[in-house]
This record gives structure tokens, sequence and C-alpha cells, in this order.
């Protein structure tokens, strides 16, 4: 049981449990996930890779999109938008030929954390990868191992080896920025959610996500954990964890195994919709409450 308040009125919530909504929640969850499909396409950085038809465009603009997708939806889409249009109608070729030292329309990129100089710094560690890989699938395949149990290692493995590559064409400083390595966080830290949610992209395959790393089971996911799919965890009985970190995603990665053990992450789509539409906001909206899907097994 956990004590609340609602407009300074003190009640007793008894916090639900997966056994105990598990008959009941599968069921409405695959009704949110059929859902919300592509005509909530733009509401998410998904919106970007779907423009490409080309398998290394989408690749490309993929990890761009998902690694500049924190802060505000509305925030982040228009610095996206800016990169992969001075990349042109094709990433991949833009990258085929990039000048790190000629590039100078990322002078004045300001994203939060990030400057323009992370930004040509990312670009020409894509560059990177495809010369030594062919793809970011083969480089990222490079750490990976179908014994192992989920994904960690090999993202782990993913990151490691793009910080230690030697961009001094792009990137003078010996020394990484702040605003690179917020780029590429390190697994089994923070929650990493957006190379999480990159992974689901290229992984899974469905209307939203491309199947294109077919080598990958999505069984072998971890699910994305944003401050929206953390909240709405609590609600659902996916996990009792406060910190949004690795060990959070890894227990509702775990619980939504009991509902879909091939395909646990499927979910993370619709769910997010319901914290970035403002149709589950933070602070209680009874008039909401009533027309949500999954109040049934909701603890509010």
């Amino acid at each position: 049981m956990q004590l609340m308040t609602d407009g300074g009125l003190w009640y007793v919530m008894k916090m639900p449990t997966l056994d105990n909504n598990k008959a009941r929640l599968k069921p409405l969850l695959d009704d949110l996930y059929n859902k919300y499909s592509l005509s909530h396409l733009e509401s998410d950085p998904v919106f970007f890779p779907h423009q490409y038809k080309d398998t290394l465009d989408i690749e490309i603009a993929g990890l761009i999109s998902s690694a500049l997708a924190y802060g505000k939806v509305d925030l982040f889409k228009p610095k996206i938008a800016y990169i992969l249009k001075v990349m042109g109608r094709s990433p991949s070729a833009y990258i085929s030929t990039f000048d790190p030292a000629g590039e100078r329309r990322f002078d004045s990129f300001v994203y939060r954390f990030n400057r323009g100089p992370d930004i040509v710094h990312l670009l020409y560690v894509i560059q990177l990868i495809i010369k030594d890989s062919g793809s970011i699938k083969g480089f990222f395949l490079k750490g990976y191992s179908a014994d192992d149990p989920d994904i960690e290692r090999a993202l782990s493995s993913f990151v490691n080896r793009i910080l230690k590559m030697r961009c001094s064409e792009a990137y003078p400083d010996s020394r990484l920025s702040d605003g690179f390595r917020h780029l590429f966080p390190t697994p089994g830290k923070g929650g990493c959610k957006r190379l999480n949610m990159y992974l689901r992209w290229m992984v899974r395959k469905d209307s939203i996500d491309f199947g294109l790393w077919n080598e990958i089971p999505p069984s072998k996911l971890i699910m994305p954990i944003d401050t929206h799919v953390a909240r709405l965890s609590g609600y659902l009985g996916l996990s009792k964890r406060k910190s949004v970190d690795w060990k959070m995603a890894n227990e509702v990665t775990g619980a939504l195994k009991m509902l879909d053990p091939q395909d646990p992450v499927k979910y993370d789509f619709a769910l997010s919709r319901l914290g970035i539409l403002n149709e589950c906001p933070a602070k209680r909206d009874e008039s909401k409450c009533r027309e949500c899907g999954i109040r049934w097994v909701c603890v509010r």
C-alpha cells in the first residue's frame, strides 16, 4: 500500500501486482497496441527514418533521430529535421562524402546538452562505422552473440567502441565532450532509453518498426524507459522501482515477457503515446481516466 494525496485529500492506494492483472492486462494492452499505429507516427522520432526507403538511409536517420530524442517532442523534432535537411535526400550519400572540417552548417546548432561540434562528431562516427563495417548493423553485430540472454552486452560493446574511436579530424580535443557522451550513454547505468528505442526500431517488425536487423530476435530487446513509460509501468504493476534506470528497464521487460515472451517491447510505442499525447497526464484527470483503454487495470 502507498499513501497518496489528491488536492489535499489523503487516501490509501493499493499498489497493483502483475499476477493480479495479467489475465486482464494483455488484451487491454493488445487493444492499445492496435490503436496507436501509423496514424500517430508524427508524434514520435521514428517519423524521420520512415521518410526513407533505402536500408542504410533508414539506419543512419534512425540513429541520429533516436540520439537527439530527449526532452519534449515539439522541441527536438525541429532539431532532427534540420540535421536531416542538411544531409539531403540520401543520408548515406551525404555520409560517404562527409568532410568534418568543411561542414559549417552546424556551427550555430544548439539543443540543450548538444552543440554543433557534437553533431559533426556524431556524423563522423557514423562515417567511420560504415567504413569499418558497411552498415550500422554490421558494426553492432560485431559485439553481439546469439548466446547472450539479452541485448545489454552487445549494446555496451557498441557504445564502448564508439567512445574509443579516434575522431581528431572531427573533434580535435582528445577529451570527449559531455554533449557527445550524452548521445551514447552507457548501458547498465541509466535507462538507455534512446538506444533501446533505436534497437526496437531496427529489430522489431510491424507498421512502426522496420525489422532490418533480423539476426537479433525481438525477445532479447530491453524496454525503452522514459518518464511516461516509467509512470505507466507503476500504474500497471509492471515495476515497483522509483528510479528510471537500467534495473527498471529490466524489470518492466521481464514483466512484459510474461505477457509476450517473444516480443516484450511491442507495447512501447503505444504506452508512450498515452503520456506524449497527454491522454494519461501526470496530474490525474477524471475525464481522461474514464476514456482510457487500460483504466480497468490501472491503479489510478
